[in-house]
């Protein structure tokens, strides 16, 4: 009887965590529009939602998983931990970071729970809200961005738009919920490849109209981000779609010329995809100069003599900011990268157990002239708040999951999981240039957010298809099961 029970309990858990993870994630999509109410809400219902759905994973299945499951259990472990060997005893400051480690653990093993039927319906039921509101939000920022306006939205009065002096701005770009140009790129940047997911996967092949108009306004918000690292990703996964195109349809009986015909190709798909951002702001200019509008660019006035002087016979929407700085320089990360290693030297007990997270960046401020908010680095992120266990454990899962969506990524995979594989690379490469993953987030109005979230989500249907293509051990076998 007792067995049975247990056996009933393992059988409603997919269905619990699937609600719950969907559940987290819309919770978390609508932090900017409302910071203020989602912070209280978090701290009553939040909290107790997180709690809720780690102890019910916990208890239905234990310490069991993938190694992939377990690294990231034992990284949110040792998270625990490293705050209580820096003498956070009673988690006064780190309680909700730690908390936010719980849920992006929990989250992971969600796709190993479901079968491949329902990882589609639950990411068709995610994807339709998440890039609803997306398109919504690039819709209204690319008008204040375009028009040059800003305007409040109830019901706190996040801006949209640029109100102010803070960045000494020379160049318009999206300002989004008064989000920050580099995070809210990745949340267009997610929809866009949500788009190509949804493009192929749906069945009647009229929602294709609608799927392409959205993918378009999302390139378009992804292109007034001017987010560089954002825009690689792009032009990564530009590359991928035509290797996945070309593996399917070129045909020839030379392998070498089929290689050198997709090396070519995917060449030109990468600068054409890079170009293809300056050709949709620059269409974006020229339609405006021709239009007669009498909207007053209220934002004008938070920009410099220069810029004005640029603008004085037409608008331009282009970025001046200086590529030898940018390329050379890596926008100023090289020099936060350089402090690293002073920073341990100047205490290695860090090496050990890392520091509070309001403290990471304590020995940057004394050597940076800017006041940083991070390391620009995942990696680098984890290691000066966790310490070499916690950096080796994201590194040992980081790799993991690499070398799973590069094999399942070459395999006889279905397409749409394939596709799957783009968000995760993005990801990645956006993390080593900026902080996402196993850390606070950089939004500061909670220590993870929908970008996070939905990465782990993506990370587990990929596991998920992996372990379908590549069966593991039988062991392994009857833990997904």
């Amino acid at each position: 009887m007792e067995a049975l029970s247990i056996t009933k309990k393992q059988d409603r858990l997919p269905l619990f965590m699937a609600v719950a993870a969907a559940g987290m994630l819309l919770f978390y999509l609508f932090i900017p529009v409302a910071p203020l109410r989602w912070h209280d809400l978090y701290l009553s219902y939040g909290k107790t939602a997180i709690v809720a759905m780690a102890a019910v994973y916990f208890y239905c299945r234990g310490f069991s998983g993938t190694m992939e499951i377990k690294l990231v259990l034992y990284y949110t472990i040792w998270f625990f931990l490293s705050r209580l060997l820096n003498h956070d005893l009673y988690l006064q400051n780190e309680l909700d970071i730690t908390l936010s480690r719980l849920l992006c653990c929990v989250m992971l093993p969600v796709g190993m729970l479901l079968t491949a039927d329902q990882r589609r319906r639950l990411l068709d039921c995610v994807v339709a809200v998440a890039c609803l509101f997306y398109f919504v939000t690039a819709l209204i920022g690319l008008y204040a961005c375009i028009f040059g306006v800003f305007f409040y939205v109830p019901p706190e009065g996040a801006v949209f738009g640029i109100d102010n002096y803070y960045y000494g701005y020379s160049f318009y770009y999206i300002i989004a919920w008064e989000t920050n140009r580099t995070i809210s790129a990745v949340w267009f940047y997610l929809a866009w490849c949500m788009m190509v997911y949804e493009f192929f996967r749906c069945e009647n092949k009229l929602w294709r109209i609608p799927i392409t108009l959205a993918w378009l306004v999302f390139h378009l918000a992804i292109a007034f981000c001017f987010c560089r690292s954002i825009k690689l990703a792009v032009c990564a996964n530009a590359v991928m779609l035509v290797v996945l195109w070309c593996l399917q349809k070129l045909r020839t009986r030379s392998k070498g010329l089929r290689t050198a015909l997709i090396v070519v190709l995917a060449a030109a798909s990468f600068l054409l995809s890079y170009k293809s951002f300056d050709l949709m702001t620059g269409a974006a200019e020229f339609v405006y100069n021709q239009l007669d509008t009498d909207i007053e660019r209220t934002s004008d006035m938070f920009f410099g003599p220069n810029y004005l002087r640029r603008n004085e016979e037409y608008q331009t929407f282009s970025d001046n900011r200086d590529m030898d700085y940018t390329v050379g320089k890596l926008s100023g990360r090289s020099a936060i990268y350089k402090s690293v290693i002073p920073a341990l030297k100047a205490e290695p007990r860090r090496i050990l157990i890392g520091k509070l997270s309001h403290k990471v960046m304590d020995y940057a401020h004394t050597v940076l002239d800017y006041p940083y908010f991070h390391i620009h680095n995942y990696l680098l992120q984890v290691l000066l708040l966790t310490g070499l266990p916690g950096f080796l454990l994201v590194l040992a899962f980081s790799v993991l999951l690499v070398i799973r969506c590069v094999r399942l990524f070459f395999s006889g995979a279905a397409l749409i999981e394939k596709l799957l594989v783009l968000p995760i690379s993005g990801i990645f490469m956006y993390g080593m240039l900026e902080t996402i993953l196993f850390t606070d987030s950089a939004d500061q109005r909670a220590l993870t957010d929908f970008r996070e979230l939905f990465f782990f989500l993506l990370a587990g249907f990929v596991l998920a298809a992996y372990y379908e293509q590549f069966p593991a051990s039988p062991k392994t076998q009857s833990v997904m099961e």
